[in-house]
């Protein structure tokens, strides 16, 4: 898809633009929709921008911006993308190099809705791609990110609904990317997205979500909550089908339905500075593979003591009974305990540290986004989890919120949020998951700089029957006990030369190493400029360079894409 141009916010309305990472969920968020009206989302605290800073944002690839700066109500975007795009290496092949030119057509519409009853950010954007002289590349791959709170009872009955759904790589190591959620909607600023992923090395990703939910606050005293979620989430591989649809079709495909009932309660202010959280979560999962008959059901106490104004503490105890699919068949009959500290050290930052006993392990638990300056900012996560890849995307949604300019964001740290792991590439097991994520961001007048480092290590713990591979260009999960593991660097530097024309740039490096494989290390960079010919009408052109080295018989891949387009919202 085509460059987005987001606006340079003054420095008190600093908020991330774009960073290339992949931020694991914590098991909160994997249990529920994170955020909810009695703990709403941080990036809800954010300010909208002003018309000052909408006066250059063309919002053709999300139109949030625009609505964000009205009054509320309704606002429908509608918009449209032609791009021409010459690559060298169409089919992402060592060998047989094939060039060709391929046209891209992304018709699509934002929606923003901000009423009493409803708020709702969704972005959709099918690309139609045909190839001039590889047809069988032909296809469209869908592009959708939302997400929508539907108040039915004032204060009481809300409905959470969220979907996601984009293209991701099935063979390991195109970390430098991004992940599913840019591509649901700008593609990235100047980054490497999937545009030039040949079809047989690109997997349609879905999942939805919708939670009804009761809260109820009994004064003082506390809140209860209960609530149900269901989520259908899958993996269809693109080469399969002429027309990617929003349901797995094919074979060698991944699915996962999952049925969650959440009931919770927390002490209110008559017990302050001390704060109870008891917290009851079930879930019943089917799909294929490791997904197949599935339960994790959890059951904890947080008793939490306020210090001061800027330090919280907290201990956890409960129990928990996990069940996973797969060969062998995992099971999980444990004690959950936890001790840990929330540090609020200004109004714009916020810093927890845990370490505790869950999915049977010990493991420390971090998460923390940090003010140094009003233009500067850093975040990051440190999470452990037990799951499949197809439980990530879910929890990751669980925990996503949108900003103004459509960017998938933590809901809880307001850091970017980037569904999937590319350099992972798309596999069919279970795995144990530690993952870190460092992102820093600052702004200046005419430019923003963000730098994100990404590290992550699977342990498989059980293999899908018949060991499933994906697509043909996929290679096998790693076998259980072994480890695979990617660390990817990004830097990505935004410059506006004048009210219409903007330079994007983005450098990367990434390794990955997958156990009885090989090692797969990637360079990767891309520039792209934008120039506005009216408010609604912008033309673009970008050249992105990838490069995937290895040792693995036939991984060796390079491939250069020159892209040119006209974008027009209407």
């Amino acid at each position: 898809m085509g460059v987005a141009n987001v606006p340079l916010r003054s420095p008190a309305r600093l908020t991330y633009a774009v960073v290339i990472g992949c931020l694991l969920g914590p098991r909160c968020a994997m249990a529920f929709p994170a955020s909810d009206p009695s703990n709403p989302s941080v990036e809800s605290d954010i300010p909208p921008p002003t018309d000052a800073d909408l006066r250059h944002q063309l919002q053709l690839q999300s139109g949030f911006g625009a609505g964000a700066a009205g009054a509320g109500g309704w606002t429908f975007v509608p918009r449209v993308s032609l791009q021409e795009m010459y690559t060298d290496n169409v089919l992402q092949t060592s060998t047989n190099r094939r060039w060709d030119l391929v046209t891209l057509f992304t018709p699509g519409f934002s929606l923003l809705g901000d009423v009493p009853n409803a708020q709702v950010k969704l972005d959709y954007g099918p690309q139609l791609r045909e190839d001039l002289r590889t047809p069988q590349e032909d296809g469209v791959t869908q592009q959708l990110l939302g997400t929508g709170l539907f108040t039915l009872v004032p204060d009481q009955f809300f409905v959470d609904v969220r979907a996601v759904a984009g293209g991701t790589p099935n063979s390991p190591g195109f970390g430098a990317s991004g992940g599913i959620a840019p591509q649901a909607t700008s593609g990235g600023l100047g980054g490497i997205d999937e545009t030039g992923l040949s079809k047989q090395n690109q997997t349609q990703v879905n999942s939805f979500s919708i939670s009804p939910y009761l809260l109820h606050r009994f004064g003082d005293t506390g809140t209860a909550k209960i609530g149900y979620e269901f989520n259908e989430s899958s993996f269809s591989n693109a080469g399969n089908d002429a027309f990617p649809l929003f349901f797995q079709s094919g074979s060698g495909n991944q699915q996962n339905t999952t049925n969650q009932g959440v009931a919770q309660f927390e002490t209110g202010e008559r017990f302050a500075p001390f704060r109870d959280l008891v917290l009851a979560n079930v879930t019943e999962g089917n799909g294929t593979g490791v997904n197949r008959d599935t339960s994790q059901d959890i059951f904890t106490n947080r008793l939490g003591y306020d210090v001061n104004r800027s330090i919280n503490i907290y201990g956890e105890l409960g129990y928990e009974h996990l069940r996973f699919g797969g060969i062998p068949p995992t099971r999980i009959d444990d004690m959950v305990w936890g001790f840990g500290t929330t540090l609020t050290p200004n109004p714009d930052s916020q810093i927890t540290i845990g370490y505790g006993h869950s999915d049977g392990i010990d493991s420390l638990q971090f998460s923390g986004y940090y003010a140094l300056t009003a233009r500067t900012r850093i975040s990051a996560r440190y999470t452990t989890g037990l799951q499949s890849d197809l439980d990530a995307i879910q929890s990751q949604l669980d925990l996503a919120d949108l900003d103004a300019n459509g960017n998938a964001v933590d809901s809880q740290t307001g850091a970017p949020l980037f569904i999937g792991n590319n350099a992972l590439g798309a596999q069919a097991g279970l795995f144990r998951t530690r993952a870190l994520t460092v992102t820093a961001s600052t702004v200046l007048d005419r430019d923003q700089i963000l730098f994100s480092l990404q590290a992550t290590k699977q342990t498989t713990v059980a293999l899908a029957p018949g060991d499933v591979v994906i697509s043909p260009l996929a290679i096998p999960t790693a076998p259980v006990g072994t480890n695979t593991t990617a660390v990817t660097g990004i830097l990505t530097w935004e410059h506006q030369f004048s009210e219409a024309l903007t330079m994007s740039s983005t450098a990367s490096y990434s390794t990955t190493q997958v156990a009885a494989t090989g090692t797969f290390n990637t360079v990767a960079g891309s520039v792209s400029l934008q120039y506005l010919f009216t408010e609604t009408l912008a033309g673009d052109v970008r050249y992105s360079y990838f490069n995937r080295m290895s040792a693995v018989p036939g991984q060796n891949i390079y491939q250069n894409l020159f892209i040119v387009g006209i974008n027009k919202q209407f």
